[in-house]
C-alpha cells in the first residue's frame, strides 16, 4: 500500500478554499481543510451531552439532600462535588464534540483533526457563555454560574471594603449632616450658658478644626475641654483626661476599621484570583479534551482506510 499526502495551494485571487488530497492505492480522497458543517455538528453534540450530564449531576446531587434524616451533605461538599462533576462532564462533552467534528469533516491529517477539535471547543465555549444569560443556560452552565457568583461576591466585597475606610476618615453622611447643622445653627459662645444641644454643636465644630490640625488645633482642643468641663461638671484636668481617652478610643476604632477593610479587600481579591485560575483550568482542560477527541477521530479514520485498502 502506498499513501501520499499533499496540500493543493489555493488559486491566487480565485477565492477557492484550500483542500487536501490523500492518495492511496485504493483511490484519492479530496476534502476541504475545514468543514464548518462538521464543526457545527460537533458543537451541537457537545452542548447536548453537557446538558444531559448536567441534569444527571443535578439529580444525583439533589438526591443526597435528606433534611429529615439529617444526612444532608454540607454546602462545601456539595460545591466541591458540583465542581468536579462540571469539569468531568465538560471534558467528556467536548471530547465527543471534537471527535465528531473531525470525523464528519473527513480529515486524514492528525493536525487538521486537532484544529477541528479546538475550533469546536472555542465555539461551544462562546455559545455556553452566551446561554448563561438565558434559562437553559442556568442548567448548562451550572459550574460557570457558580464561578460567576463567587466573582460577583468578590467584587461586592471590594466595594463594601471601601465603606469602613470612608467612615473611618470621618466623611460619613451622618457626620456631614451634623456638621451642616453645626454651621447653620451656631452655638452660644459662653460654655457656662450653653444648653446640651448647643454644647454638642460647638464640640462638633471644634472637632473638625482639631482633626484638621494646623495652628487652630490647640485652641479648638481647649474650647472642647472647656465645654466638657462645664457640661460634665468636672475640673479642667479631668475633662482633658476624658478628652484624651476619647481620642485614643476613636483612633483605635479607626485603625480597627481600616484594618478590617484591608483584610476584607485582601480576602476578596484572593477569592477572585482563585476563581479566575479555576475558570482558566476548566477551559484549558476542555480545550485539551476537544483536541484529543479530534486527533483520535483522525487516527481511527486512518485505521479504517488502511483496513479497506488491505481488503
Amino acid at each position: 500500500m502506498s499513501t501520499d499526502t499533499y496540500a493543493a495551494p489555493p488559486l491566487r485571487g480565485s477565492g477557492v478554499l484550500e483542500t487536501t488530497a490523500t492518495t492511496t492505492s485504493g483511490g484519492a480522497h479530496i476534502h476541504r481543510r475545514i468543514s464548518w458543517a462538521a464543526i457545527f455538528g460537533g458543537v451541537i453534540l457537545a452542548l447536548a451531552i453537557q446538558l444531559v450530564l448536567s441534569l444527571l449531576g443535578a439529580g444525583i446531587g439533589l438526591g443526597t439532600v435528606e433534611t429529615n434524616a439529617g444526612s444532608t451533605p454540607s454546602a462545601s461538599s456539595l460545591g466541591i462535588g458540583a465542581g468536579i462533576w462540571w469539569v468531568v462532564s465538560s471534558c467528556l462533552a467536548l471530547a465527543a464534540g471534537g471527535y465528531v467534528a473531525a470525523w464528519l469533516a473527513g480529515v486524514e491529517i492528525r493536525f487538521d483533526g486537532l484544529l477541528h477539535g479546538l475550533v469546536t471547543w472555542g465555539i461551544a465555549t462562546l455559545v455556553t457563555f452566551w446561554l448563561l444569560t438565558s434559562a437553559i443556560g442556568g442548567i448548562i452552565g451550572g459550574g460557570f454560574s457558580a464561578l460567576g457568583s463567587v466573582t460577583s461576591a468578590a467584587g461586592s466585597g471590594l466595594s463594601d471594603a471601601a465603606k469602613p475606610i470612608a467612615q473611618a476618615a470621618g466623611v460619613s453622611p451622618d457626620t456631614l449632616r451634623q456638621l451642616a447643622e453645626a454651621y447653620l445653627q451656631p452655638a452660644t459662645p459662653d460654655p457656662a450658658t450653653m444648653s446640651p444641644q448647643d454644647a454638642q454643636k460647638a464640640i462638633a465644630t471644634d472637632l473638625v478644626t482639631y482633626a484638621g490640625g494646623g495652628g487652630e488645633a490647640a485652641a479648638a482642643k481647649e474650647r472642647i475641654i472647656a465645654v466638657m468641663a462645664i457640661q460634665m461638671k468636672v475640673d479642667h484636668d479631668e475633662a482633658a483626661r476624658r478628652f484624651d481617652d476619647g481620642q485614643a478610643k476613636l483612633q483605635q476604632t479607626r485603625d480597627k476599621a481600616v484594618q478590617t477593610a484591608k483584610d476584607t479587600a485582601d480576602a476578596s481579591a484572593s477569592a477572585a484570583s482563585r476563581t479566575s485560575f479555576a475558570g482558566f483550568a476548566v477551559l484549558l482542560f476542555g480545550a485539551v479534551a476537544a483536541a484529543v477527541g479530534g486527533s483520535l477521530a483522525v487516527q481511527r479514520r486512518l485505521r479504517v482506510v488502511a483496513q479497506r485498502v488491505v481488503r
